[in-house]
């Protein structure tokens, strides 16, 4: 049973290696509508194809090879396979998993909302820390605002429009991130949960390239 389990994982996993090499196929995306107009956004230059690694312990996990294909050139292969996987059933739509990936940005970028308001309330907060929690108490409110307007864009098919609008959440995270960097002597007490938003965030942007791109992570 044991023999048959590995050798399950290793022709899964074989299938993702041989998917991510493959010519591009139109087929995956052919359902999606995106604006006719607009013009195609230049797929990464360096290659991801070291990313694979991160998929390989989601292969005992039974995961569909859809899955683990859909997800192999993202920001973080695994945290993307972790956050589609449970939220998907039938058949693969990669739409429906671009929207879960978002809805994962959302929760967390909310999340670290909250904490910012806690810590500004908070006295025991280092004096010193202050002036840097209210600018990202501004980005990260200007940031919520904006995934939930991707939300909608992306119900809507318009996966164009929510990448160029997606793309400023990267932005507000890194003007946060730098409000920090110039507080001598502060460490930013959000710097785990704001990188954690990075990866998701990068996921997002990841497959909303290969969507426009009518190709294949």
């Amino acid at each position: 049973m044991d023999h048959l389990k590995i050798t399950l994982a290793m022709t899964t996993l074989s299938w993702v290696l041989l998917s991510a090499a493959a010519v591009p196929s139109s087929l995956f995306f052919e359902s999606i509508n995106t604006s006719p107009s607009a013009a195609p956004i230049a797929a990464p230059v360096e290659s991801k194809m070291s990313s694979l690694g991160g998929l390989i312990a989601h292969v005992a996990q039974q995961l569909s090879p859809e899955i683990l294909s859909f997800c192999t050139g993202t920001e973080n292969p695994s945290l993307c396979a972790d956050t589609i996987g449970p939220y998907l059933d039938g058949t693969f739509d990669p739409v429906k998993a671009l929207q879960s990936q978002i809805n994962a940005t959302l929760s967390k970028a909310t999340d670290i909302a909250a904490n910012i308001s806690a810590l500004l309330d908070d006295p025991a907060t280092e004096a010193a820390a202050l002036d840097a929690l209210r600018i990202c108490q501004s980005e990260y409110s200007s940031m919520v605002d904006t995934i939930k307007e991707t939300v909608h864009l992306v119900e809507q098919q318009n996966v164009v429009d929510t990448y160029y609008k997606f793309s400023s959440v990267i932005s507000y995270k890194s003007t946060c991130d730098d409000a920090f960097l110039e507080s001598p002597g502060v460490h930013s007490p959000l710097a785990d949960a704001s990188d954690l938003l990075f990866q998701l965030g990068g996921n997002c942007l990841d497959i909303m390239n290969a969507i426009i791109n009518n190709h294949r992570i």
